[in-house]
């Protein structure tokens, strides 16, 4: 019965060759239709084994290596894992499919993009890995397993450059001297992060104060223009049926509204109808009865001179508003 131990196969921490892979974007298909188990990546000999229950737990890529105890190099490689001898496993992975530059995805000692999107082909037992992080790529076109310490090959397998930080630019953006050291160019940071706090708290408390002084305009607007309007109707400029309408259109542009209701001229009054169409007249006239009027022959000269009064002795006479 064939034994098996779990390996630890990927995890997303930063590898010696300055990238890392995240695990959420590999794809375990392929893997998992064929999990062979090579030897130091060696696809020119048969599987020593193979893999089972695949999966991602906490970031990492989890796997048991069930070896074939029949084969003699199988049943010795599986003798040193046993007794602790050995202890690595690694990713065999087909080039990158997608890669990100965004520095959220950066962590410390990373010099190159993060892959965000790659496929397993195979994983091995390594005897002695490439780094801690044992990684193996496979070029698709020989098949043969890519060698990452030939020089250039992580720059061309990345598609890109070193991220490198032009510290001249920085120091002269910071206002520094270019032989600025660390400390004073991370205090200089953090002044710009001070200034920037302080604005965005002074931009608040200005926002505030001018949404309160907005508030308290319109609150003043919406009192004088109730006042306006009741006074308006007191003085017969408007009718109280009008009263809403008034006030609607005061909410949508003050100014304009109060304009308008100011350019309406009032209702005269009976006593200035009287005063200005002639005092001693229209007192006589007023003060007689509607038969009176009748006799004296005044009723059509009070109708032309006051219709209000007119109304007033037409409805005392004969209890209903005359059709004037």
């Amino acid at each position: 019965m064939a034994k098996s131990k779990t390996f630890i196969l990927h995890d997303e921490s930063v590898n010696t060759h300055g990238f890392r892979m995240l695990t959420s974007g590999v794809n375990l298909d392929e893997f998992r239709k064929n999990p062979v188990m090579l030897l130091n990546h060696n696809d020119y000999s048969l599987p020593i084994g193979r893999w089972e229950n695949i999966r991602i737990v906490g970031g990492k890529i989890l796997a048991d290596a069930v070896f074939d105890e029949k084969d003699e190099r199988a049943a010795e490689v599986m003798r040193k894992v046993d007794n602790d001898f050995i202890r690595m496993a690694s990713i065999g992975a087909w080039p990158p499919e997608e890669k990100s530059d965004a520095c959220s995805l950066m962590l410390p000692g990373q010099r190159y993009p993060t892959v965000t999107k790659w496929t397993v082909r195979e994983a091995s037992i390594v005897t002695i890995g490439a780094n801690h992080n044992a990684l193996a790529f496979y070029d698709k076109s020989t098949q043969e397993v890519i060698d990452l310490t030939v020089a250039g090959a992580i720059v061309r397998l990345m598609d890109n450059s070193p991220k490198t930080l032009n510290m001249s630019l920085l120091t002269q953006k910071l206002n520094l001297h270019d032989t600025a050291n660390e400390s004073e160019i991370v205090s200089a940071v953090q002044n710009l992060m001070d200034d920037n706090a302080r604005l965005k708290s002074e931009n608040k408390t200005l926002t505030d104060a001018i949404d309160k002084a907005n508030a308290d305009r319109d609150a003043a607007n919406k009192a004088e223009a109730v006042r306006l309007v009741d006074a308006a109707i007191l003085t017969g400029k408007l009718d109280a049926k009008a009263k809403d309408a008034t006030l609607a259109m005061f909410d949508k542009d003050f100014d304009n509204a109060k304009a308008m209701l100011e350019a309406i001229p009032e209702r005269q009054s009976i006593a200035r109808q009287i005063n200005s169409t002639g005092a001693t007249n229209l007192a006589d006239l007023k003060g007689k009865s509607w038969d009176e009027l009748d006799k004296a022959n005044k009723l059509t000269e009070l109708k032309d001179k006051a219709p209000e009064i007119y109304a007033e002795k037409f409805k005392e006479r004969f209890g209903v508003d005359p059709k004037i």
